[in-house]
């Protein structure tokens, strides 16, 4: 506790004053910062330039326009591009198809079950078409006993002949169209594929000179906006400098006409009560100087004061709390004291207990339950008639 203007107070107190005293010193600071920002010409800036936002705001629109422009440049080219891409795929998938049609409209007609080499062993038919009994005049296995060969039979030898070489002349004439047929379709296929490559690539040659062109469009576009942008900013840097100059030579100017850097005696409140104005004041007088050090040096002796009779108040208090801890230390001292008296006997009375259970059990089980047989036993048989 600390006694400050006669009133006991605490320190919580003090230490609200401190703060208090503190939040007042900074908002001086501030303040002081303040007059210097307001009274420097060239760190002064009053208002909002309206011009410079408005040019700048146009300049935004205007590149964000350009971009806007770009973008939907590329995305049209881009749509263009891929519908081509599309179209020559479709075409390509067609000439695919057809040729897949012609290959299976070939396997229809020209790889049938009955021209294969084994068809022989799967024809249902097969014991239909099997080898007669006869074959030829000359057959070996018509033997005399097989009555399948008699004299002077004509079997026809002349017309199978001749239609034998009839039918190999006509295998041979329809193998050769199939095979004609065959290479003029893979040449024509050939041919084909070759005018759609071509095509795919004309039409990517002419895709890829129309994007060089709308990308060198593109990048002129962009040095030209640049160009202005920079033709923009030396402007804007120009007219910086004139303003500069312009606050520079005002701000000379001013220095020149101030009274306060001429040393002028300083204008006073108007209220007539002799203060100064604050913009204008120049400092203490050697008496008021030497007035504000012995008021600082009472203060300071004050607060000596105020510290030294906390700091005896504190020690009181110290005192007071080491007699009650010193108490408390005794009176737990002696509980736990009591405790270990109370443990002491409890422990004492169960071994006593025990010993007089086993006791017990001893008396019990070595003399009531024994069951031992003496001579008084034997005695008692022949004593009565019952």
């Amino acid at each position: 506790m600390a006694t400050i203007g006669g009133v006991m107070s605490t320190s919580g107190d003090v230490s609200r004053e401190q703060q208090e005293s503190r939040v007042i010193d900074r908002r001086r600071r501030l303040e002081e910062e303040r007059k210097h920002r307001i009274f420097n010409a060239k760190q002064r800036t009053i208002g909002v330039d309206r011009q410079a936002l408005e040019q700048q705001h146009i300049e935004k629109q205007a590149a964000r326009e350009v971009e806007e422009a770009r973008d939907a440049a590329f995305a049209d080219r881009m749509l263009v591009t891929e519908q081509r891409v599309q179209l020559l795929e479709r075409d390509v998938q067609r000439a695919r198809k057809e040729a897949t049609q012609s290959v299976q409209a070939y396997r229809e007609q020209m790889q049938q079950k009955h021209l294969r080499n084994e068809w022989d062993l799967n024809d249902p038919n097969g014991l239909r078409k099997d080898r007669p009994a006869r074959v030829g005049d000359d057959d070996p296995l018509c033997g005399p006993s097989s009555i399948q060969k008699f004299g002077g039979e004509d079997l026809e030898y002349g017309n199978r002949l001749r239609r034998q070489q009839q039918q190999q002349a006509q295998w041979v004439v329809e193998q050769m169209a199939e095979k004609q047929a065959q290479i003029d379709n893979e040449v024509e296929m050939d041919r084909l594929f070759a005018e759609r490559q071509g095509e795919i690539d004309e039409r990517r040659a002419a895709m890829e000179e129309n994007e060089f062109a709308s990308r060198a469009t593109m990048n002129t576009a962009v040095r030209d906006y640049n160009v202005a942008l920079i033709e923009a900013k030396r402007e804007r840097d120009g007219q910086l400098r004139t303003e500069e100059a312009v606050d520079a030579i005002e701000e000379i100017r001013y220095q020149l006409n101030s009274e306060l850097l001429n040393e002028g005696a300083g204008p006073q409140s108007s209220e007539g009560d002799g203060r100064n104005l604050k913009y204008a004041f120049k400092g203490f007088t050697n008496e008021q100087i030497m007035a504000i050090r012995q008021e600082q040096l009472r203060q300071a002796a004050e607060k000596q004061e105020a510290k030294v009779r906390e700091r005896e108040a504190e020690e009181g208090w110290d005192v007071v709390q080491e007699a009650v801890r010193r108490n408390l230390i005794a009176g737990e001292r002696e509980v736990m004291r009591r405790k270990q008296e109370i443990a002491r006997q409890t422990a004492e009375e169960q071994k006593r207990q025990a010993d007089e259970a086993r006791a017990r059990k001893e008396v019990l089980y070595k003399q009531v339950y024994a069951g031992a047989i003496d001579d008084t036993f034997f005695l008692q048989f022949g004593t009565s008639s019952r």
